[in-house]
């Protein structure tokens, strides 16, 4: 089921629309939990369940506030929406205690004047992604990698030599990702125009002044990764077995369908 009859078909309760969109984007919603959480799978899967809840109640008026457009502005917009629901679950104290957790303001010093692929890669990799998880999203080459993450090694040397992609401080990361997406300026590069950008449909007129703009605005730098977060999940996606999609399912309410009559009962009129 494509993208542009999810949506619409969800929102009247289909239960085949539900059905496509648990296992287009159950996988990416697990994965962002685990990445940006230190929950348990079970507590992962029970946390969107939750959501699904939460996203179809009403008649999905939550759902129904999501963009349209594309699936991929859709996916940056459910990615926002996880990662704020994780916000207001977790506990600082579930953070690392060691290396100390980054601040805006530790944030801006690491990223001043870095060439904006080495902000790409140190923001990435304070998300909590290995080095070889960002050489796939950000489609590089280890020389490149190792050479973005030098700056992190003295004071992050901790994230740098990790294997797995979990974020060390998830309640202090996602405070610093919350606040960079609700400080969007006039002049940042809107969300659609990033999309082009990314798949090579802008000119170069448009691309280079949006790239010296994301070099300094955090907003921008966000926005950017999380599209390309998005890409990379999706470029990636895991089978999700039928019995779990049937239980998500059943959190969800459904449009019952309409029995037709047995030609017997239409015979008689009932």
């Amino acid at each position: 089921m494509i993208f542009h009859n999810i949506l619409p078909g969800c929102e009247e309760g289909n239960p085949e629309a539900w059905r496509g969109f648990l296992t287009n984007y159950t996988p990416m919603a697990l994965e962002l939990f685990r990445v940006y959480s230190p929950w348990t799978p079970d507590a992962r899967l029970q946390a969107w369940r939750d959501v699904l809840q939460v996203l179809s109640a009403d008649a999905c008026a939550v759902l129904k506030g999501f963009s349209h457009q594309s699936e991929r502005e859709f996916l940056v917009g459910l990615r926002a929406f996880l990662q704020d629901w994780a916000f207001a679950k977790l506990e600082p104290s579930q953070d690392a205690a060691a290396p100390p957790a980054p601040t805006a303001e530790t944030l801006g010093t690491l990223l001043a004047g870095l060439p904006l692929m080495h902000q790409e890669i140190t923001f990435l990799a304070l998300s909590g992604y290995s080095q070889a998880t960002i050489e796939r999203i950000l489609r590089i080459t280890p020389a490149v990698a190792e050479e973005g993450l030098e700056r992190l090694r003295a004071s992050y040397a901790a994230v740098i030599e990790r294997s797995d992609d979990r974020c060390l401080w998830p309640s202090a990361w996602i405070g610093i990702s919350k606040a960079a997406r609700a400080n969007e300026q006039k002049d940042c590069t809107p969300l659609r125009q990033l999309i082009r950008i990314l798949d090579g449909q802008a000119s170069w007129y448009d691309k280079s002044p949006a790239e010296t703009h994301r070099a300094n605005c955090l907003h921008c730098l966000e926005l950017w990764n999380a599209l390309q977060e998005v890409v990379a999940w999706d470029r990636t996606p895991q089978p999700l077995p039928t019995d779990k999609i049937e239980s998500l399912l059943a959190v969800i309410p459904l449009k019952q369908e309409k029995r037709k009559p047995s030609l017997f009962a239409r015979i008689l009129g009932k």
